[in-house]
């Protein structure tokens, strides 16, 4: 069951192509209250049972430990004298584009859906957050170092074979390929998924993700051991059909009204939400029917049903308080058939008689209609 329901939804249907398919013949029978539904015109309202989704899956990862010495700032001593522990995060990351220095991504021969990506000369852009002993935020620090240092750069003074080499070599499985820079498919590229504006989003093919952790930080020299986390990822956008388990509903932070008017009434009360349903796609509910255009007539076009009209005994016939035209034996005729209404005429009921059984065949006539 739904979590959430909606407020003033007042559909009354479980399944909107039910309804539709409930009235592709004509029988007789009294139409349901919406022989056609038209999202185009009426979107459906409530919540649905089922969410098509197009996700960014992963579908390979590795991931990678990387650690070097960064200095934070020069003279930190002397600027931060307060300063007893960091913390950072990784803003972005960028590739060198120097022949030999840029990372390679190629297909493996015979191999067709796995990719071999080198990287090396990672240029890892920092917030490092300098906090005093209470905890308290000194200063955010916009540190640059480099990891996989290539040979001949001046960061390849912080190489070490086992915690930060030159480069390293994965193998990934990408079967839908890999993302390219240019429409002639030349440069492959890998996308970086970090939290700069325009670059904090995966993207379809090859995505990487740096997760930073201060290793150690020494107050008196600004120096700190900076572990990375590099995760490499083959992402692709695809669709799925989930179960819905009911909307969240977003907490609101209330403000006391100073008076009384429309503005503050509304700013105190509940927060406003579109309750359109997304269309079902997918079984069971097929709701892409619903966005074709209703006709007026046709199949799907029941005549207007009315029921029957049963006059009001007193009025029928003659008077019977004043006992003329007794004809207990008067000859009736039955009401004519109709194909909507049912009219009765007024010659068609003889007069109530004294007679009890002329009473009683008049309202067993009367109870047959």
């Amino acid at each position: 069951m739904p979590k959430y329901k909606p407020k003033g939804c007042k559909c009354g249907r479980s399944n909107a192509v039910n309804v539709i398919a409930a009235n592709g013949s004509c029988d007789g029978a009294p139409p349901v209250p919406e022989p056609c539904f038209d999202v185009c015109t009426t979107p459906v309202c409530g919540t649905p049972q089922y969410l098509t989704l197009l996700a960014p899956v992963v579908y390979d990862e590795i991931g990678i430990n990387l650690c070097r010495q960064l200095t934070l700032a020069a003279d930190f001593s002397t600027t931060y004298p307060n300063a007893e522990s960091a913390t950072a995060e990784v803003i972005s990351v960028a590739f060198s584009t120097a022949p030999g220095e840029a990372p390679a991504i190629a297909p493996i021969n015979g191999r067709p859906n796995c990719y071999s990506v080198t990287l090396r000369n990672l240029t890892v852009n920092f917030a490092v957050k300098i906090y005093d002993c209470a905890r308290r935020l000194l200063a955010v620090l916009p540190v640059s170092a480099v990891y996989l240092p290539a040979s001949g750069t001046p960061d390849y003074a912080y190489f070490d074979e086992d915690t930060n080499p030159s480069s390293v070599e994965l193998e990934l499985y990408a079967p839908y390929g890999v993302s390219y820079s240019a429409a002639d498919a030349a440069t492959p590229v890998i996308n970086c998924v970090g939290f700069l504006a325009g670059s904090a989003a995966p993207a379809q093919g090859l995505n990487m993700i740096v997760i930073p952790k201060v290793l150690s930080f020494d107050p008196a020299t600004g120096e700190a051991s900076m572990g990375l986390t590099v995760y490499l990822k083959s992402i692709y956008y695809a669709q799925y059909l989930i179960p819905h388990n009911g909307r969240a509903v977003v907490p609101k932070g209330s403000l006391i009204p100073q008076e009384d008017s429309v503005c503050m009434e509304f700013v105190s009360g509940g927060l406003l939400d579109r309750e359109i349903k997304p269309l079902e796609l997918g079984p069971p509910h097929n709701e892409e029917t619903l966005k074709n255009e209703c006709e007026t007539s046709g199949t799907c076009c029941c005549p207007t049903y009315q029921k029957a009209v049963t006059p009001d005994p007193g009025t029928g016939g003659s008077t019977g308080g004043t006992g003329e035209n007794t004809g207990g034996g008067t000859t009736t005729k039955p009401p004519e058939e109709h194909d909507v209404d049912i009219e009765i005429d007024d010659q068609s009921l003889s007069a109530p008689s004294d007679s009890p059984d002329s009473l009683l065949n008049t309202l067993a006539r009367l109870g047959s209609l």
